[in-house]
């Protein structure tokens, strides 16, 4: 996986004004789009719910257009299966930049046997179940939990940095984000320039610029690949 160009150091102040539109412009009625309030509603995910999987989770995901199947809210909230997430999100730090992580690290927690590989498997199904969380929402509630380790998926940003499916993102992401060229910096310029007072993640920042890069390109089609 390659950087896309709208990250690059050529388009800091393109992407600035990305972000500045998603978070600050309105629409004929005066509204912000309800994108905007996913990263602060009813508290964030590094507060004190933030290893519980929660309704006002599932509010904030639907606003960015998607949706929690009320069968899947019901399974997460069993007794046993909210134990097993609860545990799994213990073992993910909130305050800890992916960028920040060593690749040993980064692996240790995102692939294989790792925690977050394994909340992503308890999020899309049970042995005997799918819950009809699919790639595209189980990265935007994780993104609501961990927005500092996790990234937002979904068909926008797949087209925008030409990959099919969500496998392998978190560790190609870890890998562009420590190559030594300067993206966590250029990512922090980004957020300076668009005067949104937001306390943005470098991964939400990175994940508004390309949806709306993406959009003004007219990717995406499907359901979940729009944000109101």
């Amino acid at each position: 996986m390659e950087l896309p160009e709208i990250l690059s150091d050529q388009n800091v102040k393109a992407a600035a004004k990305l972000l500045r539109r998603y978070y600050r412009d309105t629409d004929k009625k005066g509204l912000l789009s309800t994108g905007s309030y996913f990263d602060e509603w009813a508290g964030r995910g590094d507060t004190a719910n933030r290893d519980v999987i929660t309704d006002s989770d599932a509010v904030a995901v639907s606003m960015l257009s998607v949706t929690v199947p009320a069968k899947a809210m019901v399974r997460l909230a069993e007794p046993h299966t909210a134990a097993r997430i609860t545990g799994l999100l213990k073992q993910i730090p909130t305050g800890i930049a992916l960028s920040s992580l060593s690749r040993q690290n980064a692996a240790s927690l995102l692939t294989d046997l790792g925690p977050a590989a394994l909340l992503w498997d308890e999020l899309r199904s049970t042995k005997d179940n799918r819950w009809g969380i699919g790639a595209t929402t189980a990265s935007k509630i994780m993104a609501r939990k961990r927005p500092h380790l996790i990234p937002i998926w979904d068909e926008v940003i797949g087209q925008v940095i030409g990959k099919r499916s969500s496998r392998d993102q978190w560790m190609n992401w870890h890998r562009l984000l420590t190559d030594g060229t300067g993206l966590p910096e250029r990512l922090a310029e980004i957020h300076r320039l668009s005067e949104v007072e937001l306390p943005l993640s470098e991964l939400r920042i990175m994940d508004v610029v390309l949806w709306r890069y993406g959009k003004d390109q007219g990717l995406g089609v499907r359901r979940g690949s729009g944000r109101k």
